[in-house]
Formats: C-alpha cells, structure tokens, sequence
C-alpha cells in the first residue's frame, strides 16, 4: 500500500478513535445523571466502534514501523477487538431484543453485568487493548513522539487491573442495593487517558505524511 494512504487512513482512524471514545464518556454521563437503556446501548455501539477503529489505526501505525512491536500492537488490537466487539453485538441483539425468548435466568447469564461471562471476556479484551497500546509504546522511537510513548507505557501498565479484576471474586460487585457508578467513574478515567492517546497519534500520521 501506498505509504502516504496509510497515513491519511491511519490519522482518520485516531480521529474516529477520539470521537468515539468522547461519545462513549457522554453516555457513561447521562447514565450517572439519568439511567436510560438509550445511553446504555449508545456505549455499546461506541464502544464497538471504537474496537474497529483502534485494528484500523494499528495496522496503519505497524505499515510507518515495519517492526516486531509494531506487529504485536496490531495483532493486540485485533485480539481485542475481536473479544469487544463480540460482547457488544451480543447486548445490542440477543440481550436487547431476545429473539428466541429466552428465559431471564438464561439473560442474566449473558447480561454485561460485573461477575458476568460477558463481562469477564470484555475485560480479558481491553486487557489486549492495553498490551497493544504497550506494544506501541516500544515500537516509538522519535524523541518528538515522547508523549504518546508515555501515556501508551501508561495505558499499558493498566493491564494488570484490568486482568486481575475479574479473576478477584466480587471486585466489581456492589453489595449495595443502591447503583453504584464506580465503574462509570473508572471508564471515565480511562477516557481522559485513551482520547489524548488518539489525539497523538492523529498528530503521529501527521508528521510523517510531511516526510
């Protein structure tokens, strides 16, 4: 592929990557402030997308590196996404609509709730999105990339909760009857770090479509 495609490509793709993510931030909001299965199912679809974007932007980001941790960022990427995007499509159709009418116990099975199967294999994904943003930050290299390697180093190191939580019985349970939005708040965190992510990369292609 011709390098300069790959670039605009890539640069698209972080632009969808930081609008998407903001979006999925807002429905985390109207959900503390107004629970509504809209804003729910809106994190989902902007989540999915997110996933797709993110293979997107890492097979551009692996086609200017050309090197192992360029390949591991994209094939994290891809490991994620398939895991994510499998979890989301699932609530969007089987849990949203039930079209087979399936039992509540059966629902509450697949349901994306703390403790869930679901919910576990979703966290088992963006543990993978972490490995790759890792991976990435090992493949920069330039010294004006400096920032983007440190939050991608950041995002990284967030593997080992992301992947030790659910395997800790209860972590993400509240034993409250009560909503408890910590997860919300967490997502949140995860927001402010992921979109200057995004951001840098867009300004990653950038510079190199000026080469």
């Amino acid at each position: 592929m011709n390098k300069k495609i790959s670039l605009v490509i890539g640069r698209a793709a972080a632009l969808s990557i930081a609008v998407e993510t903001i979006v999925f931030a807002l429905s985390l909001i109207w959900e503390i402030l107004c629970p509504a299965e809209f804003a729910i199912n809106l994190g989902y679809i902007a989540s999915l997308l997110i996933a797709i974007s993110v293979v997107i932007m890492m097979a551009c980001f692996y086609d200017t590196t050309a090197n192992i941790f360029g390949l591991l960022a994209l094939v994290s990427a891809v490991i994620y996404a398939t895991f994510c995007t499998s979890v989301y499509f699932l609530q969007l159709s089987i849990v949203a609509f039930n079209p087979l009418d399936m039992s509540s116990e059966v629902l509450d099975a697949i349901k994306f709730v703390p403790g869930s199967p679901t919910f576990a294999i979703d966290m088992l994904g963006y543990g993978f999105l972490c490995l790759s943003t890792l991976a990435a930050g090992f493949a920069l290299t330039d010294t004006k990339d400096k920032l983007l390697r440190i939050l991608c180093f950041f995002h990284g190191a967030l593997v080992v909760p992301t992947i030790a939580g659910p395997i800790i019985s209860g972590v993400y349970q509240s034993t409250s009857s009560e909503p408890d939005y910590t997860g919300h708040f967490v997502l949140l965190f995860w927001c402010a770090v992921f979109v200057p992510i995004s951001v840098l990369f867009m300004r990653y292609f950038k510079e190199r479509q000026k080469l």
